[in-house]
């Protein structure tokens, strides 16, 4: 569904007159609109890791440029790194000579990559760092001619118009309806549209987490 039909299906949930268009509207129609933003945002904020939030990217190295901010690494709707999903290949040859690279602290990298002449010895990267800014720092420091690729978390768009689309996959999409629901029951004191809207959602919820989060891991017991 888009924003337009997903705020029809609110507005017919709750028993209040369906919107001819999600853009500019006053009054009950505004709220509705405003409840479903607010839902996307806080249900896609909850977990940052979400696999639907999940986004690839690729970039070129830059003779001696050691570090890469997010835009520079040709991100979108930036959030997060994803670890330990860092690959790089020479370009020339292509991915048939790809090659993991590892993580390590920002502080390990800034000692053995950012120090003396271990500035401009370059090779290729196999080591990788995410700064405090957010920025990839490769180790050792690069030539020109390799690729770099990563995955990341995306923070969605705000729905804005009527074909504004969501990241959410299409059979949890209600899930948007019924958090907004929640949202009208408690401003008009409605707690049967609330108990309704909540019921579902947090049914919906859990299904959403066992397929879309990362499985649980058990740390390894302490001696």
């Amino acid at each position: 569904m888009n924003f337009l039909e997903l705020a029809r299906r609110a507005c017919g949930e709750v028993g209040i007159s369906p919107l001819i268009t999600v853009v500019g509207n006053s009054g009950e129609a505004l709220r509705m609109v405003n409840w479903l933003n607010a839902a996307y945002t806080d249900i896609c904020q909850e977990h940052g890791d979400w696999g639907f939030l999940l986004a690839s990217t690729s970039f070129p190295t830059i003779n001696l440029q050691a570090s890469y901010t997010p835009a520079e690494a040709g991100t979108s709707n930036f959030s997060r790194w994803a670890s330990n999903t860092f690959r790089n290949y020479p370009t020339a040859t292509g991915t048939d000579a790809e090659v993991y690279m590892c993580e390590i602290s920002y502080e390990t990298w800034r000692a053995r990559y950012q120090f003396g002449s271990s500035r401009t010895s370059t090779s290729q990267p196999y080591e990788y760092c995410i700064t405090p800014a957010k920025a990839i720092g490769l180790g050792p420091v690069p030539p020109a001619g390799y690729t770099v690729t990563a995955e990341y978390f995306t923070v969605p768009a705000v729905m804005t118009v009527d074909a504004s689309t969501h990241l959410i996959p299409s059979k949890f999409e209600l899930i948007l309806v019924y958090r907004a629901m929640m949202s009208y029951g408690e401003f008009e004191a409605a707690s049967e549209v609330f108990n309704r809207g909540q019921r579902e959602y947090l049914r919906m919820m859990s299904r959403m987490r066992n397929e879309y989060l990362p499985p649980f891991e058990l740390s390894d017991p302490l001696l």
